[in-house]
């Protein structure tokens, strides 16, 4: 019999509260604190972020975003205001447009933590009662410990903020559901009802115990800031999540009763209407045929910046994103048997956390999967659903089943799936095999970057991959030896391995390639500011690098083709100059003759050169010669 890897450890023994708030600890800070500033901003999205919050600290307005002098309507205000805050705070940079990313996913974490400690009960084996601390601990861990969170948890874009916003709210939901049934069985009415309603039910609960009203009034409020992060997803997720879930379970009317909606729609109304008035007001039809039109309906019922994929898409994101703890994804389905509807039914609300996680991870996967639009970032908010999900079946695996499941009479099938779960020890250990081959093989197909010639040869002469993958098979080794004799701690270990990841093969990788495509445009910007004339301007050519407009603190005008440049070029007010930054491919093609063009400097494939004026333009007097950002 094999034993508990906490057998003997007389510190977990003595406080297993603060053990757990350590491990924690320690785990945020290598997911999501640690080097979270010390690359660049990555182009293309996250400097559009960066660079919208800045020009509200610069310009005052809080009202409507800016980037690049133009306005900028894909998503409502929250992160913009929390990076503008922070930039107020301690100043513009990488850290603080990161930082309430990190925050939320950290917020995350702790709440997926108390919820799982607060549901999973002992076990009876002589450490059960170390259980629900373990499974909450390791569920805290999984939720940030995985490649999706540890990728957008240090990413300065709304991806992870919607997500701890999000996730949140369906966790203080459940709560709030759990309390409620404290305040049932004082009443005796906690009878099952039908499964479109609760005719079965005699509960006529008009006020919710204060526990249950604390946590439906958290649940309003990060609803709402759900909205004020990514618009209406963030109100229609969790409903098409909540409501099958209170249907499967009988008590849609009734929970719906106790949550207090009279006074929690205002309470949300009275967070999310006031930019949304001010906004609409500020920029009228615009912005409501952009947001609501383009960046909302269109992007769920067409295809949007050729971001399409085919059905299965998200079965691939989630294999490979929610690394390595996917593997167990089959195994908690198995265990959990969310076909059993009467069973489930007839389990007490705190045992019903596994069903209603697996109707947050379908629902969230359906509604993208329908979506013609398609992007991996859009499945990060069902994460904390698949590590509860997962946590709770290797707890189980741990110290022995327990009663957050269905009982074996009631459903005539075994309790703990050995079968599943011997194949998620397999499939993980394939999974740590895959990504260290990955890894380890990118100069074989990463051979092509616009930004950076031959990058390919360079990850080879750096030593980089090598090094990353000689790191990552160390770790798929040891795994491989503790899931054959010590398959007791195999969760334990999943979570060392991948802090381990991240230190030796995440960031070293992360910080090569950082120096190859992105310190390039930190070293023009740096040279722009230094031999800059005053009111020059600055063009980029045949790329468009946000990050060099949060770098250069200035507008940039982004131009596509060799013939607009020419024009643009031809309507420079006489006699001044301007920058340019291009390749050499593009600059032979504009066919400047020496005299207009002065090369700087070349920065991998960038080149920066300065271009003179005519000295007399005749062709201003027959060509619209746009404003710059209108080309």
């Amino acid at each position: 019999m094999t034993r508990s890897p906490f057998s003997h450890t007389s510190a977990t023994s003595s406080n297993p509260a603060l053990l757990t708030a350590i491990g924690l600890a320690i785990v945020a800070t290598i997911a999501l604190i640690y080097r979270l500033g010390s690359i660049g901003l990555i182009d293309e999205t996250e400097p559009l972020f960066a660079e919208a919050a800045r020009q509200m600290v610069e310009t005052g307005n809080w009202i409507t975003p800016y980037y690049n002098d133009v306005t900028r309507f894909d998503k409502p205000p929250l992160v913009y205001w929390l990076m503008a805050i922070g930039y107020r705070l301690v100043g513009v940079n990488e850290w603080m447009a990161r930082l309430p990313s990190a925050i939320a996913a950290i917020g995350l974490m702790t709440l997926v933590c108390l919820v799982v400690v607060r549901c999973v009960p002992r076990s009876r084996s002589p450490q059960g009662y170390l259980k629900p601390w373990f499974a909450g601990g390791l569920a805290g861990a999984i939720t940030v410990l995985n490649l999706h969170t540890l990728v957008w948890g240090r990413t300065g874009v709304s991806d992870m903020l919607l997500s701890g916003c999000m996730g949140g709210a369906m966790l203080a939901f459940f709560m709030g559901y759990r309390a409620l049934e404290w305040d049932e069985i004082l009443r005796g009415d906690r009878v099952p009802g039908g499964f479109f309603g609760d005719s079965g039910e005699r509960s006529q609960v008009a006020f919710a115990p204060r526990s249950a009203r604390a946590w439906f009034g958290l649940f309003y409020v990060l609803l709402a800031l759900a909205v004020l992060t990514k618009g209406p997803v963030g109100l229609a997720l969790p409903g098409l999540i909540i409501v099958p879930f209170l249907l499967i379970v009988g008590r849609l009317r009734s929970t719906l009763r106790s949550m207090g909606i009279w006074w929690g729609i205002p309470l949300f109304l009275a967070i999310v209407v006031p930019w949304f008035v001010l906004v609409i007001a500020e920029n009228g039809q615009v912005y409501i045929d952009s947001f609501f039109g383009y960046h909302n309906v269109a992007r769920f019922t067409s295809v949007v910046n050729r971001h399409s994929a085919p059905w299965y898409f998200y079965l691939i994101v989630i294999g490979f994103g929610f690394f390595p703890w996917s593997a167990y994804l089959p195994a908690a389905i198995a265990q959990f048997h969310p076909w059993h509807v009467a069973a489930w039914r007839r389990a007490s609300r705190s045992q019903q956390l596994p069903l209603f996680a697996l109707c947050w991870l379908v629902g969230i996967f359906l509604f993208f999967s329908l979506a013609v639009t398609k992007l991996p970032s859009y499945v990060l908010p069902l994460m904390p659903a698949g590590a509860i999900l997962v946590a709770i079946v290797l707890a189980d695996a741990t110290f022995g089943a327990s009663s957050i499941a269905l009982n074996p009479s009631e459903i005539d099938a075994p309790r703990s799936p050995s079968r599943w779960l011997n194949v998620g020890h397999g499939a993980s250990i394939v999974l740590w095999l895959g990504w260290t081959i990955v890894l380890w093989t990118i100069p074989l197909w990463y051979t092509y970057d616009p930004a950076v010639p031959k990058i390919d040869r360079q990850l080879i002469e750096s030593g980089v991959c090598q090094g990353v993958g000689i790191g990552l098979a160390l770790i798929t080794l040891a795994i491989m030896l503790i899931a054959l004799f010590r398959r007791s701690w195999i969760g334990s270990a999943q979570v060392i391995g991948f802090c381990l990841f991240t230190i030796v093969s995440f960031h070293p990788l992360l910080n090569e390639i950082d120096r190859l495509r992105q310190l390039p445009i930190r070293d023009i910007a740096s040279q722009i500011q230094a031999i800059r004339q005053p009111n020059e301007p600055v063009a980029l050519l045949g790329f468009e690098k946000p990050s060099l407009v949060f770098y250069l603190r200035d507008p940039v005008i982004f131009l596509d083709r060799t013939s607009t440049t020419r024009d643009w070029i031809d309507c420079l007010t006489p006699n001044t100059s301007a920058l340019l930054i291009t390749d050499e491919k593009r600059q032979e093609e504009l066919e400047l003759p020496p005299d207009r063009l002065t090369a700087i400097s070349e920065h991998q494939r960038y080149r920066l050169a300065r271009v003179e004026a005519p000295a007399q333009t005749p062709a201003q007097t027959s060509r619209n010669c746009a404003q710059p950002h209108e080309l």
